[in-house]
Formats: C-alpha cells, structure tokens, sequence
C-alpha cells in the first residue's frame, strides 16, 4: 500500500508541476497576444501599461511559485522525506 500511495503522491506532484507550468506558459502568450496588442490599440499612458503589467505578472508568478511549491512538497512526501 506504500508504493501505491507513493506511486500516486508522485502522479499529484508531476501534475501539479505541469499545471504550474502550463500556467506561466499561457499567461505569457496572453501577455503577447492579447495584453500588448492592446496597447497599440488603446494606447494607455505609461502608468496604466506598468500596472496592466505588474497586475498580470505577478498573480501568474504567484500561481506558478505556489503550484511548483506544491509539487516539491508532495515529491518530498513521495518519497519518504517530509
């Protein structure tokens, strides 16, 4: 039953880790497609392009960080360490 578990805890982590991945990977095409050919056509001042941007980056930095934290835990309890 504990290589069972330990098969599936690593399943969790490697699925977690794609997510985390897959996420960073889609909010940069977002940021290219749909973020910055905006602002050609809106044509926003400085201060309203820095905050679109700070306000995208970091929510998908954060998701990403969290979901690859989450995959190093469960590895760890995967394989005896945590």
């Amino acid at each position: 039953m504990g290589l069972i578990g330990s098969l599936i805890a690593l399943g969790a982590a490697i699925v977690f880790a794609v997510v985390a991945i897959a996420t960073l990977w889609g909010g940069w095409q977002a940021i290219q497609r749909e973020l910055l050919r905006g602002f050609v056509s809106t044509n926003p001042s400085i201060g309203e392009r820095i905050w679109s941007i700070l306000l995208t980056v970091l929510p998908l930095i954060g998701a990403t960080l969290l979901g690859l934290l989450a995959a190093w835990r469960i590895a760890q309890v995967a394989f005896g360490l945590g």
